[in-house]
């Protein structure tokens, strides 16, 4: 019985947390506005990228 309480308390806490990061992130995102987001894209992707001028030398 006690590993059922126990197991229970468990995913209660996963699902909480699972709704409480939906909401956070959905406060964020509003927040933040799409232009920002999107920007923040472009600035994660610049540097991803590979600078192959210097790998030609």
């Amino acid at each position: 019985m006690m590993t059922f309480l126990r197991n229970r308390m468990f995913l209660e806490g996963v699902a909480f947390g699972g709704i409480c990061g939906f909401i956070i992130g959905s406060v964020i995102a509003f927040t933040l506005g799409e232009s920002s987001v999107e920007a923040l894209r472009k600035l994660l992707h610049r540097r991803r990228t590979i600078p192959f001028e210097y790998l030609y030398q």
